[in-house]
């Protein structure tokens, strides 16, 4: 290891690219410290590698998954453990060269390449977590970057900037640095505490460049030979880059800033693995020697230049005056490195996106397997749309459709302004889950009150979506042991309101009165009606019978208010009555008789957790679930059909409504077929994705057979095993968000009621 140990002679220090946690607990790491190893930095290609060969991070994981920590959460503090016991490792290396090495990089998430605010909140973030003097934080050079990157080093944060592969680049970071220090400066904030490091990476410009000059061979007449240029621009660019160094880091400027110890902001070659098998092993170390300098390097080229390197002082000034011709020759063979270096940028994001997502999904298997309640489970097998699947997915990450819709994106589903305003006015129940949890004991005390008085019956007087879901909450469950009966009337013939009136005492009964809006003619009908029957039945105060659920400011809300009802709850306005399952609209009706909300919400939190924006949408259930109907749509797969077990049959009804009112519109539409007998694949045409859902505990082997014989004849079959019927919390959820996402895919605005009105 001799020419490693000596590259620190020569004034450059040899990085290693490739953190992992084996690295730091099997004692390499220390090892390579012997060996010249002056710093390292992680990336999530290496990080997806080690989660899928080895076992050495599933016990911090099954830790984090039992606190109920998100996948985000997760991931940031896997990766926080690795650089924190890094830097301690590569600590005695910034003490003995006081401050300049030692370092270990950790990288914002690369989704924020193009967001200046997003950047800095996650390196402030991170930097914090960390908590380590030798940590870097990893901000790619781009133009939202530029600014970040001065923001955070004027407050203090070191940063290693990545993805330069052009000069006008480097030299625009090398000012932001500058400038950061000078700010610093200006109000009396040391100057040397605070370090940087400007990444240029070396070998993806030679693969696009000799892939153009390619093109070129035998195809100009010009005096320049094409084939003299391969291989040439990654190494011309960085030579011309560190003679912008040295002019940027001289001069008075730099002295006044060098005098009150401020440390230059070193060039940091990157990629110098080297791509082309027909150049040699060191090919982007051994000409790239110089004062001030870093070289990251992969393992396999770290062992060829220890091995058979060529160790020569400042190397890095050899061939100035050939660099310089380098770019003109491109351009007179009609190659722009302009061009190239925009193209390698984007083409860098994407490249450090893909093994990001990568290591994120493999993440969500881990965190699924580990989780102590064992959650729902569902499989897809997409049968004959295979292919147009698997593309989907590539598209939506492209978009970042789960990013915008937990973000609540109006722009996901329509562009017009009056759809923007309706829809951004019906997202709330996103926030459902973590809102309600919140108001379960508020709930859960009214209930026990309303248990306590010996109330027999509970009657909701719905009508629609606000209905359904207590609905299915009383057929699912019942009313658990001294709890009051639930009966919902949605149906506006007399005569299911005068057999409502023969089962119960109007002065033993409760009546929920829920109405969006307010004005809902056929629930004001019913709770007028009944109003009229608890003042005859000889009730000293009949508005202590009723309860009203609804928005803030409706004439519903002034009524209870005027008739002195016993309770008013006000439903967040942003909630839509399809989309209101985990509100007040259903877990009131749900608690009063009995079910325990605190387990159904804390399920919906668990799987809430699952379908975390940070998931790419291949590995998010509810994502993953939307998009699979909304491309058996697109494929004249238009009947979402439901195959659904006796104990869960109840919950057709809600998600039937939730499908075809959320898509049926803009003459498009998802058909539910829901309560149909299941029969031989045969009898089917090529218009049906299957949704089989059932408990562990109920699941009917007959029924099993004939969904497996659907998905052995290429038909579309998701099947969905619940852990038990309290699992129906995250139902609620997943059906919300895959119908949302649905609709995105066929481009219908899933929140509109176009006629309900």
């Amino acid at each position: 290891m001799n020419n490693l140990l000596k590259l620190s002679e020569y004034g450059q220090s040899y990085w290693l690219d490739n953190l992992t946690r084996q690295k730091i607990t099997g004692g390499e790491l220390r090892k390579r410290m012997t060996e010249g190893l002056r710093g390292i930095t992680s990336n999530p290609a290496t990080f997806s590698k080690a989660l899928s060969e080895g076992n050495d991070y599933d016990e911090q994981i099954r830790l984090l998954a039992g606190q109920g920590k998100s996948l985000q959460e997760i991931y940031e503090e896997l990766t926080v453990k690795d650089l924190q016991d890094a830097c301690d490792i590569l600590k005695p290396a910034y003490d003995e060269t006081n401050g300049i090495d030692g370092f270990v990089s950790l990288e914002v998430s690369p989704y924020l390449a193009h967001d200046t605010e997003g950047t800095k909140n996650e390196a402030r973030r991170l930097f914090k977590a960390v908590n380590k003097v030798n940590c870097y934080i990893k901000i790619p050079g781009t133009p939202a970057g530029v600014p970040a990157i001065e923001e955070m080093l004027y407050e203090g944060i070191n940063v290693n900037i990545t993805l330069l592969f052009s000069i006008a680049a480097y030299e625009s970071v090398a000012e932001a640095y500058i400038k950061a220090l000078e700010r610093r400066d200006a109000e009396g904030k040391p100057v040397g505490d605070v370090i940087s490091v400007a990444s240029f990476f070396l070998s993806r410009i030679d693969v696009l460049a000799d892939q153009l000059i390619g093109h070129k061979i035998h195809s100009t007449n010009n005096p320049v030979k094409p084939e003299l240029l391969f291989g040439k621009a990654a190494i011309a660019s960085a030579k011309l880059a560190y003679q912008s160094y040295k002019r940027i880091f001289s001069g008075d400027r730099w002295k006044r800033l060098a005098d009150k110890g401020a440390r230059v902001q070193r060039p940091l070659w990157a990629s110098t693995g080297t791509k082309d098998p027909l150049y040699s092993e060191t090919y982007y170390v051994d000409p790239l020697i110089g004062r001030d300098t870093v070289n990251t390097m992969p393992e396999t080229t770290i062992a060829a230049f220890a091995e058979k390197g060529t160790l020569r002082e400042n190397t890095i000034e050899e061939g100035l005056e050939e660099s310089k011709k380098i770019f003109g020759e491109l351009k007179s063979i009609g190659i722009d490195i302009d061009f190239i270096t925009e193209q390698l940028l984007h083409d860098g994001i994407q490249k450090f996106i893909e093994p990001f997502d990568k290591a994120v999904t493999m993440l969500a298997s881990k965190r699924a397997e580990f989780l102590p309640n064992p959650e729902t489970k569902q499989t897809i097998a997409p049968g004959a749309l295979k292919s147009s699947f698997g593309e989907a997915f590539k598209s939506m990450n492209k978009k970042q459709y789960t990013r915008r819709l937990f973000s609540k994106d109006p722009y996901l589903w329509k562009n017009d302004p009056e759809n923007l305003k309706s829809i951004k006015n019906r997202l709330g129940w996103l926030d459902s889950v973590n809102l309600f949890t919140e108001k379960i004991n508020e709930i859960k005390s009214f209930a026990n009150e309303i248990k306590n008085e010996g109330v027999k019956h509970v009657v909701l007087l719905g009508m629609g979506g606000s209905s359904l879901c207590p609905e299915v909450a009383q057929k699912t469950f019942g009313p658990a042991e001294g709890y009051p009966e639930l009966i919902v009337l949605d149906n506006t013939s007399p005569e299911a309101v005068l057999n409502i009136k023969e089962k119960i005492n109007p002065a033993a009964t409760l009546f929920i009165v829920p109405s969006k809006s307010g004005t809902t003619t056929e629930t004001l009908s019913f709770y007028k009606y009944f109003y009229v029957k608890v003042n005859e039945s000889g009730s000293d105060n009949s508005g202590k019978h009723f309860i009203a659920i609804t928005d803030q400011g409706t004439p519903l809300e002034e009524e209870a208010k005027n008739k002195g009802f016993r309770r008013t709850f006000i439903n967040p306005s942003d909630i839509g009555g399809r989309y209101s399952a985990l509100s007040y609209f259903g877990l009131v009706p749900m608690a009063l008789i009995g079910i325990d909300i605190e387990k159904l919400l804390a399920n919906a939190h668990q799987f809430q957790l699952s379908c975390d924006p940070f998931i790419p949408a291949q590995a998010n259930p509810a994502v993953s679930l939307g998009a699979l109907v909304g491309i058996a749509y697109k494929q004249g797969r238009d009947k979402l059909t439901f195959i659904i077990s006796e104990s869960l049959s109840a919950f057709g009804d809600w998600v039937e409504q939730l499908v075809a009112e959320s898509t049926g519109k803009d003459e498009k539409g998802i058909i539910p077929v829901v309560g149909e007998d299941t029969a031989k694949p045969e009898f089917y045409l090529d218009d049906r994705l299957f949704v089989y859902m059932y408990t562990k505990a109920d699941e009917d082997p007959i029924l099993t057979k004939k969904v497996n014989a659907l998905e052995k004849a290429d038909h579309p079959v998701v099947k969905i095993e619940l852990q038990e019927k309290i699992s129906l919390g995250a139902e609620f959820l997943r059906w919300e968000i895959a119908t949302a996402a649905a609709g995105a895919v066929i481009g219908v605005n899933p929140f509109d009621e176009p006629n309900v009105a």
